[in-house]
């Protein structure tokens, strides 16, 4: 259940998914005379107190007393109950992505493998009696990954992808952190708006 109200598409950017206000750049005065009382910070700090004790009684009072009709006034949300609704342009826990019949669309070309900063994937690569190419073994290890998305930029298949999977990233084993390839493969379908973004993103129209 999320709480979040989703933006008119209209009002997101075209390439990232995330509302334009957002983005938009903010001016910074640098060069600014302060007065000897601003200089003291009594005032500020006094004000930044008062900041807070009214997001306080205010997340209180909306907590103790919503409004009728409403859980509450203000924006919490209640997680693993509640969740909130990610971008297309978030990048959570790769994943491997699975054609219709369930294997997976990778080639194992190696490319997310060597573009990889951290060397994170590995992968032992076979072939198939009609001499088509399919990773053997694909392990990627999250204890190391950066998200930064290289392997899903690099990969000829779109056979890698970003997904909105953020859970059971910390773990006290790092062995747990590793993810076999039967552990990383998904269904395209679960992964579409993935691919959606990506296909918009890294079109040749964008460079």
């Amino acid at each position: 259940m999320s709480t979040t109200k989703k933006p008119d598409q209209a009002e997101c950017h075209p390439m990232v998914g995330v509302p334009i206000a957002t983005l938009k750049p903010k001016q910074v005065r640098r060069q600014i005379d302060m007065t000897l009382w601003e200089k003291l910070y009594v005032f500020e700090i006094a004000r930044g107190i008062g900041i807070t004790t009214k997001h306080f009684a205010k997340n209180m009072v909306g907590f103790v007393a919503p409004p009728k009709g409403k859980k509450r006034s203000v924006f919490t949300v209640y997680y693993p109950e509640e969740r909130v609704t990610l971008p297309p342009a978030y990048r959570g826990r790769p994943v491997l992505v699975a054609r219709a019949d369930g294997t997976e669309k990778c080639v194992a070309c190696g490319l997310c493998e060597k573009i990889c900063p951290a060397s994170a994937i590995t992968i032992v690569a076979g072939e198939k009696d009609n001499a088509e190419r399919y990773p053997m073994s694909y392990t990627l290890d999250m204890s190391r990954c950066v998200y930064c998305g290289y392997c899903e930029e690099v990969c000829p298949k779109e056979a890698i992808v970003m997904s909105s999977e953020y859970e059971g990233l910390a773990q006290r084993d790092r062995n747990a952190m590793r993810y076999s390839k039967e552990d990383l493969l998904r269904s395209e379908e679960s992964v579409q708006g993935r691919l959606d973004f990506i296909r918009r993103i890294y079109s040749k129209c964008n460079y």
